[in-house]
């Protein structure tokens, strides 16, 4: 290090002895990321350059290689203005269109040029034409930087012949550009006033550029227009100038390039990326972030559906616009996108290939999985709260002499992905149903298909195991004359989407559909299998861990965000999710029978809980509970707190551990001297040292204060006829003598 910085104040010593009449002599990036020293100034230039700016013809100056695969390695020179180039060619205005520009101080023959090629014509039948600007490659980059406009006009040029001459259609072309070369990809677009199909800017030269010029690319340039900035405000524009604006590894460094003070290394990413995306099997997954201000703080709030970088053929027609953030290996191969983290139903993570075609052989991408018959209905009610009945579709004995009682509500539970039919979920929601009231409640086993080793075979199946719940509602109608409005469906992560399918089906007369944290990983907003607020009568979502294991976008008519939806209060550091994943299903559980209930303020949009803001717009709300809020008049976005665990109030024998409110606190004295006891049991040697807003601690303490904390008990016996708030003043007497002694054993 000390090394280093020797050197670099050698160099400003150096710099500082330039005569002035040099300084504008600067380290410019070429093509290939590499330094050069020159002048910037064309009006100062050293006797022996000839010109200031070279006298440049795009049409006659810019060399056209065509390849093809009649001619993958020769190529032939398609000329402006010479129609039997273009005819006699083995140019197929049948086949895409792919144009390849390099950037300064290169020419047709370099890197980019050769491997998108090899790449493209690995994968089909394509025209494959390398752009050869390296007249206007002055020694003098402004020089070159100057002719980025003539240079895409000179390609637009030939564009227009290709379409007079072989009937070529813009919307079947893509013009590819690195550094400066992605600028002219861009005013060959301008030259057709942004029809082309797509134009790939890869980390557009820098130097002497800006937002807005009229010669640097702009979302306006094509159909498509996605920027990959590798080296962002040093070699590379550091602005957003495309339409999709992807910024691996953060846009400025790259790993595997050490120090790369000059940043060469890090701009050559962008054409090594967008060449294996060409072909590769691993996607370069990107995740949509809010602003392009997140990305220069090194932040990615989720904000929308998931992208792939590069990729032939293009994001084009897929609703792919914004900011997107991705990683990637620091060497070749780049991309990471197959092999991801992936909640199992309770929130635990597995790393998993998302791509149901690229598994190892051993695995199955998909389990044929016919949801008639694979899939099993557990009923239980208050005649067998714990052994299940096994109703079948196309059976109607199994039904008909089952426990089922049309008279009583339905619901339906649906476990996520690795799990089955057992998966505590079901079970704490049937007890706590069962525990207030004569219910049907029928767990959901779609684990023929839930137990896919391939998260992406599993998320295929939600419609159609949604399908399969579906049918066994239809055989309840039929056999036993159920209502749908007396039927709630609840669904967890990929369940939820199931439990939305299901809705579906049945026309969106289901009377509540509970959608707890629906699975984020390849769902987006709109899909037709994804959870929809037409899903049923009333849909409420839950979302504890939106933008990362669970969907970020609200899906629901009613959709809560506790704690604001992301991260949750308990679960520490977290950072796979799995712990905020899992706090729906909890929450939801923990509401059904509690007298106090997760009250929740209505926002004024989602957009205020992307920001951590909440503008109360609306009358309150509980989140969960039974009933629903069917037929309250319940819609739109919310937001509560939790505390982080049980117990968070004094009487829990009627108040809810998670939620923050104590409301209706005054309890009997038996239930609060019962609490009471438990809780400042100091046989032990302990006491409780955190009550408020999360987990119940025990650390031990002086027997001193412990005998103190009993006696406050004894003299302050009246505090049992009292409500929870005077529970808690007691309680903090407790903490703060915890904290004393804790002071005391420091000092000493």
């Amino acid at each position: 290090m000390f090394v280093r910085k020797l050197t670099f104040l050698g160099l400003l010593a150096v710099v500082a002895a330039v005569p002035i009449d040099h300084i504008n002599w600067q380290l410019v990036p070429n093509s290939e990321g590499r330094l050069h020293l020159v002048n910037v100034n064309p009006y100062d230039l050293p006797q022996t350059y000839d010109d200031p700016e070279f006298h440049f013809q795009p049409e006659t100056d810019i060399v056209f290689r065509l390849f093809t695969r009649n001619n993958p390695g020769e190529p032939q020179f398609l000329e402006i203005n010479d129609p039997a180039s273009i005819l006699n060619s083995n140019f197929n205005p049948a086949h895409p269109t792919r144009f390849t520009i390099h950037g300064w101080n290169s020419n047709g023959n370099d890197g980019l040029n050769t491997r998108v090629r090899d790449e493209v014509l690995a994968i089909g039948d394509f025209n494959v034409i390398s752009v050869d600007w390296s007249v206007a490659n002055s020694p003098n980059y402004i020089s070159s930087r100057n002719a980025v406009g003539p240079a895409g006009f000179g390609v637009g040029r030939l564009i227009d012949e290709l379409v007079a001459l072989r009937g070529a259609d813009v919307n079947n072309i893509y013009v590819i550009g690195f550094s400066l070369g992605a600028h002219v990809a861009a005013n060959a677009g301008k030259h057709h006033g942004g029809r082309i199909n797509s134009i790939i800017a890869l980390d557009p030269a820098g130097p002497l550029f800006s937002a807005g010029d009229v010669d640097a690319v702009s979302p306006q340039d094509g159909q498509y227009v996605e920027t990959v900035n590798t080296n962002s405000g040093l070699l590379g524009n550091g602005e957003p100038l495309g339409q999709a604006n992807f910024y691996p590894n953060g846009g400025r460094t790259q790993p595997g390039c050490g120090t790369d003070i000059g940043g060469g290394c890090a701009h050559g990413r962008a054409p090594a990326f967008y060449v294996e995306s060409i072909r590769s099997s691993v996607p370069f997954r990107s995740t949509r972030c809010s602003s392009h201000d997140e990305i220069l703080v090194g932040e990615c709030s989720v904000s929308g559906p998931d992208a792939n970088m590069g990729g032939e053929p293009s994001n084009f027609g897929r609703g792919v616009s914004g900011i997107y953030f991705l990683t990637t290996n620091g060497e070749s191969p780049f991309a990471q996108g197959n092999w991801q983290l992936v909640p199992t139903a309770d929130g635990r993570l597995h790393l998993v290939n998302i791509n149901p075609y690229n598994l190892p052989e051993a695995q199955d991408p998909e389990v044929h999985f016919e949801p008639e018959t694979d899939i099993g209905f557990w009923l239980f009610t208050r005649s067998n709260p714990t052994t299940p009945q096994f109703l079948r579709i196309n059976d109607p004995a199994s039904i008909v002499n089952s426990n089922f009682n049309p008279a009583n509500p339905t619901r339906f539970t649906i476990h996520g992905w690795s799990n089955d039919g057992s998966y505590p979920m079901n079970n704490a929601i049937r007890d706590r149903l069962l525990a207030v009231g004569d219910f049907n409640v029928i767990t959901v086993d779609w684990g023929a298909a839930a137990l896919n080793p391939s998260y992406i075979g599993a998320r295929n199946s939600v419609g159609a195991a949604g399908f399969g719940v579906g049918r066994m509602i239809d055989e309840l109608i039929a056999h036993r004359g159920v209502d749908v409005n007396s039927i709630y469906l609840i669904g967890f992560s990929l369940g939820a989407h199931v439990a939305g399918n299901a809705g579906k089906h049945h026309g969106g007369r289901i009377n509540t559909i509970i959608a707890l944290d629906p699975a984020g990983p390849l769902f987006s907003a709109g899909q037709a299998d994804a959870v929809s607020p037409q899903d049923g009568l009333y849909v409420e979502t839950i979302m504890s861990n939106a933008g990362l294991l669970g969907i970020n976008v609200p899906l629901g008519q009613a959709n809560f965000y506790p704690n604001g939806g992301r991260s949750q209060p308990g679960c520490g550091t977290d950072i796979g999710g799995s712990c905020a994943h899992a706090r729906a299903p909890q929450f939801y559980a923990e509401s059904i029978g509690a007298s106090v209930p997760f009250r929740s303020t209505r926002c004024a949009n989602h957009d205020e809980i992307l920001a951590g803001v909440c503008t109360p717009s609306g009358p309150d709300a509980n989140m969960g509970g039974q009933p629903s809020n069917f037929g309250r008049g319940v819609n739109g976005i919310f937001f509560l707190t939790t505390n982080g665990d049980a117990p968070s109030c004094p009487c829990p024998t009627a108040l809810s551990p998670w939620d923050t409110q104590c409301v209706n606190r005054a309890q009997p004295l038996t239930d609060c001297k019962k609490y009471a006891n438990n809780a400042f049991d100091l046989s032990d040697g302990t006491v409780p040292t955190k009550l408020h807003g999360g987990n119940l601690y025990t650390n031990t303490v002086a027997f001193e204060q412990q005998e103190a904390a009993k006696r406050s008990l004894e003299a302050d016996s009246k505090l049992f006829h009292a409500t929870c708030d005077e529970l808690h003043k007691l309680f903090d007497v407790i903490v703060t003598l915890k904290e004393e002694g804790a002071a005391s054993e420091e000092v000493q």
